[in-house]
């Protein structure tokens, strides 16, 4: 058998939010070599980024030479690759869209010599790869893909990670993640409307949701990963896979981070009245995912209009609601709440309530009971175990009344929320958990490499 001491080295390419920071950052105490790579050009949700190793957007990555030399280095210095987000298996798109040459002598001299280069690359082995920048040199090897790069297969950067057998890991993100249009649409919100079509404000945007767009991500997905992580069940079309696992820990949160006994800084403390019921809801880039009326997947405008009618009658509540606010401050804000509340309509939760849960909060959300029985035949004791308070449009006022004439009540359930979200979202945990996924990676891999000898 080969020896697999030596190798626990992962890349994690790409933010997932904060999470694989924080799991990356506990993997580096348990003998892991972890770094994570931001490869977001647009920085467009930097306000969710906690930390990175590398970034293609400072030095010294800023230069799209010098991101070829690291891609070659990763290729040959890392075990693992761990991807996330929708169309986010992608390590050099700056290839991409560059529009083919066909003017001049060179091109046609070239034209011959680099089709049967770039056509054959993939069939190289590791070695032979660095001949590229070895003939070329970087900045050569960079002119060369500029123009020749439409001879590789599409992805050939993932691709090429196959081909020399490194193990990819993929984290799922959200409805379009695996999943076709049409299929998502067939999901219905509690009082039984199509849940794209009354709620969705990206339902006639072709460029970001489409049955083809989605089969063309989903195939390509499957076809890579060697590993999947999911939460929420959703197992319809591409999410129905033998590589797809429910994995609540590669969604980490760091337990001290979000800590319920985190001091609050004077300049976030709120002009509310601690006797007010305070009621958490926040959308991030809200501009973008609102419609009319602040109709939002997120339930906003349900919230809005449910608080109010609390208010007429007498309850001394208040809703707090922030947007587009960096997450290394809303926690504070998240800590001053009594209650934190999401989406319901749509099935499930995400980052906001898995924060709430750790800061030992009550939560409310809608639990779509399909999606937790697809959940329980892999993690029984994570279904059985969730704390948090399943609401609809039509119930929801009864249990904010509840909660808010019963403080005891809230005391409980946030207990509950602080052990549940420590027991099987905390990062130390989840570092564990997945480096025994990652081992058994690489366990496979070498295995495999040491039977074709």
């Amino acid at each position: 058998m080969p020896n697999t001491t030596k190798n626990k080295r992962i890349l994690f390419v790409g933010q997932a939010l904060y999470n694989h920071w924080y799991l990356a950052q506990e993997l580096c105490k348990i003998d892991w070599e972890a770094h994570v790579l931001n490869t977001d050009l647009n920085n467009s949700n930097a306000n969710f980024y906690h930390g990175e190793n590398f970034s293609f957007l400072r030095e010294p990555l800023i230069n799209p030479e010098k991101r070829l030399r690291f891609y070659f280095y990763a290729l040959r210095h890392y075990d693992l690759f761990h991807f996330a987000n929708s169309e986010g298996i992608v390590f050099l798109n700056q290839y991409d869209g560059i529009k083919k040459s066909k003017k001049g002598l060179l091109y046609g001299i070239t034209h011959i010599v680099l089709t049967f280069l770039f056509t054959k690359i993939l069939r190289w082995r590791l070695s032979r790869i660095y001949a590229l920048v070895y003939l070329f040199g970087t900045k050569g090897s960079h002119w060369l893909l500029k123009i020749f790069a439409h001879h590789l297969p599409e992805r050939w950067d993932i691709l090429l990670i196959k081909k020399i057998n490194k193990r990819i890991v993929y984290t799922n993100n959200g409805c379009l993640d695996g999943v076709l249009r049409s299929s998502f649409n067939k999901w219905s919100t509690p009082d039984n409307n199509p849940i794209c079509s009354t709620i969705c404000h990206y339902k006639n945007s072709e460029d970001i949701c489409s049955d083809l767009k989605n089969k063309k991500w989903g195939e390509f997905r499957n076809n890579v990963a060697d590993y999947q992580c999911l939460l929420g069940g959703n197992r319809v079309d591409y999410n129905i896979s033998k590589k797809i696992h429910e994995r609540p820990e590669v969604y980490a949160l760091d337990k001290n981070f979000w800590n319920p006994d985190l001091l609050i800084p004077t300049n976030y403390l709120l002009p509310i009245s601690k006797d007010t019921v305070k009621l958490f809801h926040s959308v991030g880039n809200f501009d973008s995912r609102s419609k009319l009326n602040i109709q939002t997947i997120k339930s906003t405008h349900i919230y809005f209009k449910t608080v109010e009618q609390l208010k007429e009658k007498g309850y001394n509540v208040d809703l707090i609601f922030f947007k587009d606010v960096p997450n290394k401050i809303i926690r504070y804000y998240q800590l001053q709440a009594d209650i934190i509340v999401d989406m319901l309509t749509f099935g499930f939760f995400g980052a906001n309530i898995r924060e709430g849960l750790m800061l030992g909060k009550p939560c409310i959300c809608y639990l779509r009971p399909e999606w937790l029985e697809q959940m329980r035949s892999e993690i029984p004791g994570y279904v059985d175990e969730l704390p948090i308070i399943n609401a609809t449009p039509s119930t929801i006022e009864n249990i904010l009344i509840d909660l808010i004439t019963n403080p005891a009540k809230r005391k409980d359930v946030g207990l509950k929320s602080r052990q549940f979200a420590e027991k099987w979202h905390a990062s130390d945990v989840a570092a564990k958990k997945m480096a025994s996924i990652y081992s058994k990676l690489i366990l496979e891999k070498q295995q495999q490499i040491f039977n074709a000898i």
